[in-house]
């Protein structure tokens, strides 16, 4: 006996001894191709939700953690470790004057990358050298580099006794009109001098106006929030100080 069979979807099944008129079997198949009417799960969007929002939370605590974590040395750039300085504290308990006769604190070192010179105007050849570099590298410094915080160029007297401020104020207005010079009594010089590890010394002379200041050479930076950040050592380039201090700006996390 033959018996007749309906191939639906790839699969083969007896043909009712009856065939359906075409309408009904039309629904017949309708229903075994429709899949099936999935059911909102609001579980389930929770659960994304909050995956969603740990995940967030985690990449956040992270980048803070990283962001306020202390520098290492294997933090710093090639180009920068023999500049940037790590772990340096606060210059402060400073009480000098500059070259107008206005008080010079600590509180002028907030805001602004500092530039710091020790020298005495009568000084016949390292002074006059690194000044002019400074002032070389003020010309060079692109006008991003000069944003906010901007920065300064300080020249601290260690003769105080012959580096009046009306003859400290032609000294360095000389070379620029913006750059400040610094004085003060030994024993406030020594305050600043001490905190940011200068140097300097006297040589006996043939009078009390006649003699010779030894003093360090280097060129020191003072970051925005009031620290010893880096230092440049003779000899002292205009490309190399520019350079880095570009490199020391993009750096920082002050």
């Amino acid at each position: 006996m033959w018996k007749t069979y309906l191939l639906l979807q790839g699969n083969a099944i007896p043909a009712p001894e009856t065939i359906p008129d075409s309408g009904k079997l039309s629904g017949i198949i309708d229903r075994m191709q429709t899949p099936p009417e999935k059911k909102f799960n609001p579980l389930a969007l929770i659960g994304v939700v909050v995956f969603t929002m740990g995940l967030g939370f985690a990449v956040m605590w992270l980048v803070s953690h990283y962001q306020h974590r202390p520098l290492t040395e294997a933090d710093l750039p090639a180009d920068l470790k023999q500049h940037y300085l790590i772990g340096t504290k606060p210059v402060i308990g400073i009480e000098l004057s500059d070259n107008l006769g206005k008080p010079f604190t600590e509180t002028r070192f907030k805001n602004h990358w500092t530039f710091l010179f020790f020298g005495f105007t009568n000084c016949p050849d390292v002074c006059p050298t690194t000044l002019l570099v400074m002032k070389q590298v003020w010309a060079k410094l692109a006008a991003d580099a000069k944003a906010a915080p901007s920065p300064q160029m300080v020249f601290v007297s260690v003769d105080p006794d012959r580096d009046t401020q009306q003859k400290l104020n032609g000294y360095v207005t000389y070379y620029n009109p913006d750059f400040i010079g610094v004085r003060g009594p030994h024993n406030k010089l020594d305050i600043l001098v001490n905190q940011v590890g200068a140097l300097y010394g006297y040589e006996d002379g043939t009078n009390k106006n006649n003699y010779t200041v030894n003093h360090s050479a280097q060129i020191l930076l003072i970051d925005p929030q009031g620290n010893m950040r880096a230092v440049f050592t003779p000899p002292l380039t205009v490309n190399d100080i520019v350079n880095t201090f570009q490199q020391i700006r993009k750096f920082h996390r002050g």
